[in-house]
Formats: structure tokens, sequence, C-alpha cells
């Protein structure tokens, strides 16, 4: 699954155009392929439906499915209620009460905490490329207390620094956290 930054409009005329880049050969374009099963995800304020966009390479073959950077790869909680729940993790609340604030089951979300906890190192790697790779008048990053509150501490950086390059867009901080890292930090 690949987290794309797009609108729907502007990903199909990307797609027809053939400007978007194979990730896995890097040298292919890719094409539209149909489209994946449609799906329910859980967000915040409801439930969103989305049927997910399918495209293959023009040149190794390789299909990938195209997803919204709201949308977090084989979760069935959209980016916003992952990224809370790891910000109050951070903040010092536990599985359960972040559980019972959002509306979860507890184990579902000790699931996200512990693979986002099993990522933190590789993330905050991720994020701070990111963070080098955009923002020239860089600070350090002050650590956070644990690996996880780094890890999100430099992913959140991560989002300033490209905001304060590029601008909003159309994505929110959480979605382009999720896209900046890949959903490394929220997938499984």
């Amino acid at each position: 699954m690949l987290s794309i930054a797009l609108s729907e409009h502007r990903l199909e005329a990307d797609l027809a155009a053939g400007v978007l880049a194979c990730p896995a050969c890097s040298g292919g374009r890719l094409g539209p392929w149909g489209y994946a099963r449609p799906r329910e995800v859980r967000m915040l304020d409801g439930v969103r439906s989305v049927t997910p966009r399918r495209a293959c390479c023009g040149g190794c073959g390789a299909t990938h499915v195209l997803c919204p950077s709201w949308l977090v790869p084989r979760r069935r909680d959209g980016a916003e209620v992952i990224g809370e729940a790891l910000r109050l993790a951070v903040g010092g609340a536990g599985h359960r009460r972040i559980a019972r604030q959002l509306g979860r089951s507890p184990g579902t979300v000790r699931g996200w905490l512990r693979d986002a906890r099993a990522r933190a190192g590789s993330v905050r790697a991720a994020a701070t490329r990111w963070l080098v790779a955009l923002d020239l008048e860089l600070v350090a990053v002050t650590p956070a207390g644990s690996e996880l509150a780094d890890a999100v501490e430099a992913v959140m950086l991560g989002v300033r620094a490209w905001v304060l390059r590029f601008g909003h867009g159309q994505l929110g901080a959480r979605d382009r956290a999720m896209w900046l890292t890949a959903g490394l930090l929220c997938g499984p």
C-alpha cells in the first residue's frame, strides 16, 4: 500500500497522464488498474467509506494500492484516531484510559501503542531525515522522555518543517505525518 497525498480527482489525472513513478522499480510509471475492495474506516467523528485505487507499473508490472493519507494500512481506524491515541500516550495516558476516551477496545489501543513503540526508532530516523531535508535552519530536537515521545516529536517537527516550506495544502497535521512516515508509526 502506498500513502497518497493527492485528492481523488488529482490522483486520477496523474495516473492517466503517467506521471506517478513506481516505488518498486523507480523507473516505471504507474497507470490505473482497477480498485481494491471497499472498506469502512472509523474516524473521530464517525465512519468514512473508501475504495482505494489500484495502479500497475508499466515497467516492472508491480501493482500497488494507493491509499489516501488519512487511511492507515491494514487498520480499521484512521490516522486521526491512532494519532490521537499516540498523542495521549506520549502525554502519559495508559491504553485503557485512551480506549475509553476514543471509544475503542483496550486490546486495539494496546496493539497500536505496542506497534508504535516497536517502530519508534525507525520512525524517528525517517522523520529526522525529512526534518534535515526540509528545514534549513534546523534546531536540535529536544528529547521528549521516551523513545515513542521522541519519535512523535520528530514527526511533528518534520510536519512543521513541511508546512513552513510548502504550506498546508489539503492535509492536516496527522495526515501529513502519516504521509511523511509512509504509515510506519501507525501501521502493523
